[in-house]
């Protein structure tokens, strides 16, 4: 996810899924899918198992191997 939050591809369509990520413990624990706060954009939605494996195939395409792995483009510490 693009703060770091969720892990996995499979993750975060299963957060968009719900509509909101449930969180059962801790600071921020809550039912996303329920927060007042939640942008109106995310309402959750149905795929069917071959959907979801389509967009996980489309979404891993679009990773550039060589680029993310030359060291000409790597942390120069």
């Amino acid at each position: 996810m693009h703060d770091g939050s969720i892990k996995t591809l499979e993750e975060v369509i299963a957060h968009y899924q719900a509509g909101g990520r449930t969180i059962k413990q801790g600071e921020f624990a809550g039912v996303g899918s329920e927060n007042p706060l939640k942008s109106n954009f995310i309402n959750g939605f149905k795929l069917t198992a071959q959907d979801k494996k389509d967009l996980l195939a489309f979404l891993r395409s679009l990773t550039d191997e060589e680029f993310i792995n030359n060291p000409a483009f790597s942390d120069p510490n």
